[in-house]
């Protein structure tokens, strides 16, 4: 009996995100393409004109482009055959032209990072010492007394507070 291989050949392999795609419905589908286009709509256009303007909706095959002022309407209108076939190619949305429109560009939200200088929290002993002796005469547990104190010191440094 001939040796059988072991080697897979990888026809019918499909990636993830078209596994993910197949799995749901097509509005779903349509949805979740149209906010990778929104993310990614600089790419389309360019970082200048993705600055100034944004992909609103697609109805009926017209993809209306939202534009922070008249002056960028004109440079959409004349790139509208590039940017349809971008889309098309791209995220696979059924487009067949652009229509322009002035209103308010959705920004990208810009990452939110810490205060300079804001590390964690971490309470004193003395303070984790001075709730202990609150509530280790109520919880009958060593290790949950423990943390409970803890818990509550870090509270009181974090959010500020007297001891009672």
């Amino acid at each position: 009996m001939p040796a059988r291989s072991r080697r897979r050949k990888n026809q019918g392999v499909a990636t993830v995100g078209s596994l993910l795609l197949s799995s749901l419905s097509t509005d779903q589908s349509r949805m979740l393409l149209m906010a990778d286009l929104c993310s990614r709509w600089p790419e389309v256009v360019g970082p200048r004109l993705g600055d100034n303007s944004s992909p609103g909706s697609i109805i009926d095959g017209v993809l209306t482009v939202v534009v922070s002022r008249s002056i960028f309407s004109h440079e959409i209108s004349m790139r509208g055959g590039d940017i349809t076939t971008a889309v098309r190619e791209g995220w696979g949305l059924d487009v067949s032209g652009v229509r322009v429109q002035v209103g308010k560009v959705r920004r990208k939200q810009p990452d939110r990072k810490p205060k300079k200088g804001a590390g964690p929290v971490t309470p004193e002993r003395t303070e984790v010492d001075a709730c202990l002796d609150r509530v280790k005469h109520v919880v009958s547990r060593d290790d949950v007394a423990e943390n409970l104190a803890r818990l509550m010191a870090l509270y009181r440094k974090r959010f500020g507070g007297k001891p009672r």
